[in-house]
Protein backbone atom coordinates (compact mmCIF):
# COMPACT_ATOMS: atom_id res chain seq x y z
CA UNK A 1 0.00 0.00 0.00
CA UNK A 2 1.41 3.46 -1.00
CA UNK A 3 2.08 5.89 1.58
CA UNK A 4 0.61 9.16 1.42
CA UNK A 5 3.57 12.09 1.05
CA UNK A 6 4.51 13.67 4.18
CA UNK A 7 3.38 16.88 4.62
CA UNK A 8 5.90 19.89 3.77
CA UNK A 9 6.63 21.64 6.78
CA UNK A 10 6.11 25.76 6.72
CA UNK A 11 10.06 27.23 6.54
CA UNK A 12 11.83 30.88 6.01
CA UNK A 13 15.33 30.72 5.40
CA UNK A 14 17.58 34.58 5.00
CA UNK A 15 20.04 35.44 2.05
CA UNK A 16 22.05 37.59 4.12
CA UNK A 17 24.41 39.76 1.74
CA UNK A 18 27.66 41.46 2.48
CA UNK A 19 29.53 44.21 0.46
CA UNK A 20 32.51 43.27 -0.86
CA UNK A 21 35.35 44.71 -2.97
CA UNK A 22 34.48 43.01 -5.82
CA UNK A 23 30.90 42.33 -5.46
CA UNK A 24 28.85 40.92 -2.56
CA UNK A 25 29.41 37.30 -0.02
CA UNK A 26 26.34 35.54 0.93
CA UNK A 27 26.36 34.61 4.85
CA UNK A 28 26.59 30.82 5.27
CA UNK A 29 26.17 28.13 8.70
CA UNK A 30 27.36 25.03 9.16
CA UNK A 31 24.53 22.98 10.71
CA UNK A 32 25.23 20.64 13.86
CA UNK A 33 25.43 17.03 13.36
CA UNK A 34 22.21 16.32 14.91
CA UNK A 35 19.51 18.47 13.28
CA UNK A 36 18.44 18.88 9.55
CA UNK A 37 20.65 19.12 6.93
CA UNK A 38 23.63 17.67 9.12
CA UNK A 39 26.66 19.19 8.24
CA UNK A 40 25.55 21.16 5.43
CA UNK A 41 25.98 25.03 4.85
CA UNK A 42 22.70 26.69 4.81
CA UNK A 43 21.56 29.81 4.66
CA UNK A 44 19.84 31.32 8.23
CA UNK A 45 16.27 29.69 8.54
CA UNK A 46 14.02 27.15 9.93
CA UNK A 47 10.53 26.33 10.23
CA UNK A 48 8.00 28.79 10.98
CA UNK A 49 6.26 29.13 14.85
CA UNK A 50 2.24 30.07 15.98
CA UNK A 51 3.75 33.07 17.44
CA UNK A 52 5.58 34.26 14.05
CA UNK A 53 1.75 35.47 13.47
CA UNK A 54 2.20 37.76 16.46
CA UNK A 55 4.11 40.37 14.41
CA UNK A 56 3.53 44.07 16.08
CA UNK A 57 4.35 46.75 13.75
CA UNK A 58 6.23 44.59 11.06
CA UNK A 59 5.32 45.71 7.64
CA UNK A 60 6.24 43.49 4.35
CA UNK A 61 8.57 45.07 2.32
CA UNK A 62 7.09 48.38 -0.08
CA UNK A 63 7.21 47.88 -4.01
CA UNK A 64 7.77 44.24 -3.56
CA UNK A 65 5.62 42.51 -7.14
CA UNK A 66 2.99 39.93 -5.41
CA UNK A 67 1.19 37.11 -7.08
CA UNK A 68 -2.47 37.23 -8.36
CA UNK A 69 -4.65 35.58 -5.41
CA UNK A 70 -4.59 32.15 -5.47
CA UNK A 71 -1.19 32.03 -6.76
CA UNK A 72 1.71 33.04 -4.38
CA UNK A 73 2.07 34.36 -0.82
CA UNK A 74 0.27 37.45 -0.67
CA UNK A 75 0.08 40.25 2.02
CA UNK A 76 -0.83 40.62 4.95
CA UNK A 77 -0.58 37.49 5.83
CA UNK A 78 3.15 36.62 4.65
CA UNK A 79 4.04 38.49 6.73
CA UNK A 80 4.22 34.94 9.14
CA UNK A 81 7.30 34.23 6.21
CA UNK A 82 8.71 37.37 7.30
CA UNK A 83 8.84 37.22 10.76
CA UNK A 84 9.65 33.72 11.04
CA UNK A 85 13.16 34.64 9.02
CA UNK A 86 14.21 37.82 11.15
CA UNK A 87 13.59 35.51 14.33
CA UNK A 88 15.39 33.08 13.38
CA UNK A 89 18.16 35.03 12.42
CA UNK A 90 18.37 36.72 15.62
CA UNK A 91 18.43 33.39 16.82
CA UNK A 92 20.81 31.61 14.97
CA UNK A 93 23.54 33.69 14.33
CA UNK A 94 22.52 37.25 16.66
CA UNK A 95 21.56 39.13 13.84
CA UNK A 96 18.83 41.19 14.54
CA UNK A 97 17.07 43.24 11.59
CA UNK A 98 14.76 45.85 13.70
CA UNK A 99 14.56 49.43 14.04
CA UNK A 100 14.41 51.64 17.15
CA UNK A 101 12.22 54.86 16.89
CA UNK A 102 12.24 54.46 12.84
CA UNK A 103 15.64 53.96 12.41
CA UNK A 104 17.26 50.55 11.81
CA UNK A 105 19.98 49.06 14.11
CA UNK A 106 23.49 49.80 12.99
CA UNK A 107 27.00 49.26 14.31
CA UNK A 108 27.38 46.64 17.44
CA UNK A 109 24.16 45.29 19.41
CA UNK A 110 23.90 47.20 23.13
CA UNK A 111 24.25 44.78 25.80
CA UNK A 112 20.75 44.95 26.51
CA UNK A 113 19.24 44.27 23.28
CA UNK A 114 22.06 41.16 23.06
CA UNK A 115 20.16 39.42 26.05
CA UNK A 116 17.05 39.72 24.09
CA UNK A 117 18.09 36.52 22.13
CA UNK A 118 18.31 34.38 25.19
CA UNK A 119 14.77 35.02 25.58
CA UNK A 120 13.68 34.18 22.05
CA UNK A 121 15.50 31.12 22.04
CA UNK A 122 13.97 30.16 25.18
CA UNK A 123 10.53 30.50 23.55
CA UNK A 124 8.82 34.00 24.67
CA UNK A 125 7.68 35.32 21.52
CA UNK A 126 9.43 37.22 19.41
CA UNK A 127 7.19 39.90 18.36
CA UNK A 128 6.43 41.01 21.99
CA UNK A 129 10.00 40.40 23.29
CA UNK A 130 10.80 43.84 20.91
CA UNK A 131 8.17 45.17 21.81
CA UNK A 132 9.04 45.45 24.93
CA UNK A 133 12.59 46.62 24.04
CA UNK A 134 11.28 49.47 22.22
CA UNK A 135 12.30 47.63 18.72
CA UNK A 136 9.75 46.85 15.99
CA UNK A 137 11.24 43.75 13.33
CA UNK A 138 12.61 45.13 10.03
CA UNK A 139 11.20 42.61 8.13
CA UNK A 140 10.68 45.20 5.30
CA UNK A 141 13.52 45.29 4.60
CA UNK A 142 13.64 41.62 2.67
CA UNK A 143 12.49 40.54 -0.46
CA UNK A 144 11.04 37.52 -2.14
CA UNK A 145 13.60 35.66 -3.67
CA UNK A 146 12.16 32.08 -3.96
CA UNK A 147 10.23 29.67 -2.81
CA UNK A 148 10.64 25.48 -2.93
CA UNK A 149 8.91 22.66 -1.94
CA UNK A 150 10.82 19.22 -1.23
CA UNK A 151 9.45 16.59 -4.00
CA UNK A 152 6.97 14.04 -2.78
CA UNK A 153 9.55 11.45 -2.69
CA UNK A 154 11.60 12.71 0.37
CA UNK A 155 10.83 11.35 3.86
CA UNK A 156 11.11 14.82 5.38
CA UNK A 157 9.49 17.92 3.56
CA UNK A 158 10.04 21.70 3.60
CA UNK A 159 8.04 24.65 2.02
CA UNK A 160 10.27 26.85 2.31
CA UNK A 161 10.50 31.24 1.38
CA UNK A 162 13.89 32.49 0.43
CA UNK A 163 13.90 35.68 1.42
CA UNK A 164 16.85 38.52 0.62
CA UNK A 165 18.48 41.59 2.33
CA UNK A 166 21.92 43.47 3.37
CA UNK A 167 23.96 42.56 6.44
CA UNK A 168 23.14 45.36 8.82
CA UNK A 169 26.12 47.70 9.01
CA UNK A 170 28.21 47.08 12.21
CA UNK A 171 26.54 43.72 13.52
CA UNK A 172 28.57 40.69 13.66
CA UNK A 173 27.51 37.18 13.10
CA UNK A 174 27.47 34.79 15.94
CA UNK A 175 26.33 31.22 16.23
CA UNK A 176 24.19 29.49 18.57
CA UNK A 177 27.04 26.57 18.95
CA UNK A 178 23.46 24.16 19.36
CA UNK A 179 21.62 24.30 15.71
CA UNK A 180 25.11 26.14 14.03
CA UNK A 181 29.12 25.19 14.88
CA UNK A 182 30.21 27.68 12.54
CA UNK A 183 29.90 30.34 9.69
CA UNK A 184 30.95 32.09 6.76
CA UNK A 185 30.58 34.43 4.11
CA UNK A 186 31.18 33.27 0.57
CA UNK A 187 31.15 35.25 -2.56
CA UNK A 188 28.42 32.94 -4.48
CA UNK A 189 30.61 31.11 -7.15
CA UNK A 190 33.53 30.63 -3.52
CA UNK A 191 30.71 28.60 -2.49
CA UNK A 192 30.16 26.84 -5.20
CA UNK A 193 33.60 25.89 -6.07
CA UNK A 194 33.96 25.00 -2.44
CA UNK A 195 31.66 22.75 -3.18
CA UNK A 196 33.13 21.16 -6.08
CA UNK A 197 36.28 20.44 -4.02
CA UNK A 198 34.66 19.14 -1.54
CA UNK A 199 35.28 21.86 0.86
CA UNK A 200 31.95 22.29 2.06
CA UNK A 201 28.38 20.37 1.89
CA UNK A 202 25.28 21.98 -0.08
CA UNK A 203 21.92 20.63 -0.16
CA UNK A 204 20.80 21.03 -3.74
CA UNK A 205 18.21 24.04 -3.14
CA UNK A 206 21.18 25.99 -1.59
CA UNK A 207 23.12 25.00 -4.77
CA UNK A 208 20.45 26.43 -6.93
CA UNK A 209 20.19 29.71 -5.01
CA UNK A 210 23.72 30.52 -5.34
CA UNK A 211 23.71 29.86 -8.75
CA UNK A 212 21.20 32.15 -9.29
CA UNK A 213 22.84 35.01 -7.01
CA UNK A 214 26.30 34.41 -9.25
CA UNK A 215 24.82 36.17 -12.02
CA UNK A 216 24.71 39.59 -10.53
CA UNK A 217 27.55 41.89 -9.97
CA UNK A 218 26.06 44.04 -6.94
CA UNK A 219 24.25 43.61 -3.88
CA UNK A 220 21.68 46.28 -5.57
CA UNK A 221 21.33 44.16 -8.69
CA UNK A 222 20.17 41.11 -6.34
CA UNK A 223 17.74 43.55 -4.54
CA UNK A 224 16.34 44.93 -7.56
CA UNK A 225 15.90 41.94 -8.71
CA UNK A 226 13.68 40.28 -6.33
CA UNK A 227 12.17 43.46 -5.79
CA UNK A 228 10.24 42.41 -9.46
CA UNK A 229 10.03 38.69 -8.90
CA UNK A 230 6.83 37.50 -8.27
CA UNK A 231 7.06 34.48 -6.85
CA UNK A 232 5.24 31.33 -7.08
CA UNK A 233 5.68 27.97 -5.24
CA UNK A 234 8.01 25.42 -7.16
CA UNK A 235 8.58 21.82 -6.19
CA UNK A 236 11.71 20.70 -8.14
CA UNK A 237 11.05 17.08 -9.96
CA UNK A 238 13.86 14.43 -9.27
CA UNK A 239 14.22 12.20 -12.56
CA UNK A 240 17.00 9.95 -13.96
CA UNK A 241 18.57 10.92 -17.29
CA UNK A 242 20.76 8.51 -19.03
CA UNK A 243 21.30 7.14 -15.67
CA UNK A 244 22.47 10.46 -14.35
CA UNK A 245 20.01 11.56 -11.45
CA UNK A 246 18.45 14.92 -12.01
CA UNK A 247 16.66 18.05 -10.19
CA UNK A 248 14.67 20.07 -12.95
CA UNK A 249 14.59 23.33 -11.19
CA UNK A 250 11.28 25.28 -12.94
CA UNK A 251 11.59 29.37 -12.66
CA UNK A 252 9.34 30.13 -10.23
CA UNK A 253 9.50 34.07 -10.36
CA UNK A 254 7.83 35.00 -13.69
CA UNK A 255 11.14 36.70 -15.05
CA UNK A 256 11.90 36.77 -18.33
CA UNK A 257 15.85 36.44 -17.30
CA UNK A 258 15.56 33.88 -15.25
CA UNK A 259 16.24 30.73 -16.84
CA UNK A 260 14.74 27.20 -15.86
CA UNK A 261 18.22 25.28 -14.55
CA UNK A 262 18.67 21.58 -13.88
CA UNK A 263 21.00 19.59 -11.11
CA UNK A 264 22.90 16.67 -11.84
CA UNK A 265 24.48 14.51 -9.94
CA UNK A 266 27.93 13.63 -10.92
CA UNK A 267 30.81 12.41 -8.66
CA UNK A 268 29.00 12.91 -5.37
CA UNK A 269 27.73 16.61 -5.95
CA UNK A 270 24.89 18.39 -7.65
CA UNK A 271 26.21 20.46 -10.72
CA UNK A 272 24.32 23.50 -11.88
CA UNK A 273 23.89 23.21 -15.71
CA UNK A 274 21.64 24.60 -18.65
Amino acid sequence: MREEPAEPRPSSTVILLREELAGFSVLMLERHGSIAFPGAHVFPGGGVEPADADAPGAMLPSGQRWAAPGEGDRPPEAIVYWMAAVRELFEEVGVLLATADRRPLEGPLRADVVELRGRVQAGEPFGRVLAAAGLVPATDLLFYFARWITPVANPRRWDTRFLIGRMPRGQEAVVDGTETVSSAWFTPRAALAAYEAGAISLIPPTVRTLDDLARFGSIEQALDDARRRVVRAMRPEVVVEDGTPTIAYPDNTGGIDVPPRRLVLRDGRWRPVP
